[in-house]
């Protein structure tokens, strides 16, 4: 068994169970392939400590560690300004032709490929996400595609059509913008996707609200009538609720004093007391009363 002196009495906490985090468990199991006891004892007392107390060693010291950089500019650097691998699965047509349309391009690609190359400090310092690579231009590390609506079509129709077989449009996004990227990218795919026939025709679509469809207008008065109730007005001679029956030809009305709390059989005396015996039966009822309130009150008639 090897026997460790040491000052720093905290390692003795290791000897006992504890939780550890990852890392101590790591140096546990690597310790605990050795045969060794750690014995505290004082620094006062610890021999083994005297060399670091030589007066002499102590020279120069001081000025050791002036004037370090301890992060070198071949160890930091941003990540946009290192070399960028490109993708090796582009279509070699494909990289071709964005590479001549930055060349064509003298607004947009041509300049910014002059200015990443030769530009002062003042102006590259603000294009730190921008690097130029073997005659493409990367934003973020992802190839620019510059403004050609056929260029932006191979590339959707190279993740929408060929790859996946035709995906959604987030899906087409995502797959796109591992490796290319321009401005509007989203609603480009999305106008592309909308315009691909074969999603059209084979994704599942929600029904279509059918429209409304308006009544018929009638060709003699009191033929088709509506009627409603207005209920919750002020009591009037007992009465708290009006009946209200309109001729939808001439837009005559019949108001009918009534309940809140009236019933199918008492609606059907009202209507026969004051509609029919006057107008006569309709051919159409109208109401927003249910189905079941209607049926009730029809059939209080027979």
């Amino acid at each position: 068994m090897t026997k460790v002196f040491s000052d720093h009495a905290n390692l003795k906490y290791f000897t006992t169970k504890q939780t550890l985090t990852r890392r101590q468990a790591q140096w546990s199991l690597f310790l605990g392939t050795f045969d060794y006891e750690i014995i505290p004892k004082p620094r006062k007392l610890n021999k083994a400590n005297a060399l670091s107390w030589r007066p002499d060693y102590k020279e120069g010291i001081a000025s050791d560690n002036s004037e370090k950089i301890l992060l070198t500019p071949e160890k930091f650097r941003l990540q946009a300004l290192q070399t960028t691998a490109i993708p090796t699965g582009m279509d070699t047509e494909l990289k071709a032709g964005i590479q001549e349309a930055i060349k064509s391009d003298r607004l947009t690609g041509q300049k910014l490929k002059d200015i990443l190359l030769s530009g002062p400090r003042s102006v590259t310092k603000g294009l730190q996400e921008w690097n130029y690579e073997d005659g493409l231009i990367l934003h973020k590390g992802l190839v620019y595609v510059p403004n050609n609506d056929n260029l932006k079509r191979k590339v959707t129709q190279q993740f929408h059509d060929n790859l996946m077989g035709h995906p959604g449009q987030w899906k087409t996004i995502e797959l796109i913008s591992r490796e290319f990227w321009w401005p509007g990218i989203t609603e480009f795919v999305k106008a592309y996707i909308q315009g691909c026939a074969t999603c059209q025709t084979t994704k599942i679509h929600p029904p279509v609200k059918v429209p409304l469809k308006p009544n018929e207008i009638p060709q003699g008065i009191w033929e088709t009538i509506t009627m409603d109730f207005i209920i919750d007005l002020p009591l009037s001679q007992g009465y708290d609720s009006i009946l209200t029956v309109v001729d939808r030809h001439s837009k005559a009305v019949i108001l009918s004093p009534c309940h809140k709390t009236i019933t199918a059989e008492q609606t059907s005396q009202l209507l026969l007391d004051n509609v029919w015996k006057r107008m006569g039966f309709p051919l159409t009822i109208i109401s927003d009363c249910g189905p079941q309130f209607a049926a009730q009150v029809t059939q209080e008639f027979w």
